[in-house]
């Protein structure tokens, strides 16, 4: 039986889902989901995210918890990890509730253990006995390698390798054509800057960038939401 999905967030990585999800129905005749339309704070009801209804803001999703819906989480601005993780508690979505995509091309090795809300695009690796966290989302041509842990809420970006044995915390982001090497962890809402080579651990709420990865600043582990609501709104008026 098909399932309506609401996807939560815009027309990034929300738009990214829904084109995952679209992918599935029409190229490999996969039916588990259907998406129905967005929660979104900035795109006015009845507008459209990549030909999509948006059906209300955040706050209505009390009403579509009541109804035969599923959820997928897409609010994954980078260097957000902390926000990230506080606005979705505001949102009361059991797990249950929540879907979990995993797009055909993907390979999910033997023992992976993949939790609810994940999102996996299409030609990620996910090797065997690693753990994928909760509304975690894998971008197209990632890898998570052997034995590894991936935290909840955590945006692998396009093209990053993650070597085997890592441990990821909750609300990471590991940005563009990132490098992890094997045996290293990243502490809670760390930052992995795009394209660079991590040869050691990073502390929370730290950001590394270049190659080889050095510190560059630490994020404040709490984050005004009227502050990232007036900066997305800005954006959505460009």
């Amino acid at each position: 039986m098909t399932k309506r999905v609401i996807i939560i967030g815009g027309k990034g990585n929300g738009g990214v889902a829904a084109a995952c999800i679209r992918d599935m129905n029409e190229r490999f005749q996969l039916n588990d989901y259907q998406v129905y339309g967005f929660l979104n704070d900035f795109i006015p009801k009845g507008e459209k995210i990549n030909g999509y209804p948006v059906v209300g803001d955040l706050k209505d999703i009390t009403k579509y918890l009541k109804q035969d819906f599923l959820f997928l989480y897409a609010i994954h601005s980078v260097s957000h990890g902390a926000l990230r993780m506080e606005i979705y508690k505001t949102l009361g979505i059991p797990d249950k509730k929540l879907a979990t995509v995993i797009h055909p091309n993907a390979f999910i090795g033997e023992g992976a253990v993949i939790e609810p809300g994940v999102l996996i695009m299409a030609n990620t690796y996910v090797g065997t006995n690693s753990i994928i966290g909760k509304c975690t989302f894998l971008m197209a041509n990632s890898c998570v390698s052997h034995d590894s842990v991936v935290g909840a809420f955590c945006h692998i970006s396009m093209g990053a390798i993650c070597g085997s044995h890592i441990t990821i915390g909750a609300g990471c982001d590991v940005a563009l054509n990132a490098t992890l090497i094997e045996n290293i962890q990243l502490g809670t809402c760390s930052v992995v800057g795009a394209g660079a080579m991590c040869l050691n651990d990073v502390e929370d709420f730290q950001v590394v960038v270049g190659n080889p990865a050095k510190h560059h600043k630490y994020l404040p582990e709490r984050e005004s939401k009227s502050e990232w609501i007036k900066k997305h709104i800005k954006q959505n008026k460009k």
